[in-house]
């Protein structure tokens, strides 16, 4: 996980387990309490997630909830599977505040948040993208 701009990236690997997922949302919000002083986002890449165990999802709607509260105002997710983008667009019901917008890629992710001007974006260099 990294701020860029108003912009939270997370980066998902491997399967989870509670104490990751836990973890995940410790680090979260300690991140997201040096932006939330502005509107922000979120950019959610599950290109290389590979699911978890089901009481994760308790918890990432607790975060969301907790997103609410606290200034988020846009989600970006990048999913490669159907089942996660079902299961992501479930969790985000608790998202009341929040525009969601499910991309392809990590550019249509980058573009979408830039124009929305929580994030600078320039171009994709050698599979990587340069904010």
């Amino acid at each position: 996980m990294k701020i860029v701009d108003q912009t939270l990236i997370i980066k998902c690997f491997d399967s989870w387990n509670i104490e990751t997922v836990l973890r995940l949302c410790n680090e979260y919000k300690e991140l997201v309490e040096t932006i939330n002083d502005k509107p922000w986002a979120c950019l959610v890449d599950m290109t290389q997630w590979e699911l978890s165990t089901p009481e994760m999802w308790d918890e990432i709607d607790k975060l969301n909830q907790w997103g609410n509260s606290n200034n988020q105002k846009y989600e970006a997710v990048i999913c490669c599977l159907s089942i996660q983008q079902m299961l992501m667009e479930n969790s985000h019901s608790a998202l009341t505040n929040v525009e969601t917008n499910f991309c392809q890629n990590i550019d249509e992710a980058y573009k979408w948040l830039s124009n929305l001007g929580v994030l600078k974006y320039k171009a994709i260099k050698n599979g990587h993208v340069t904010p």
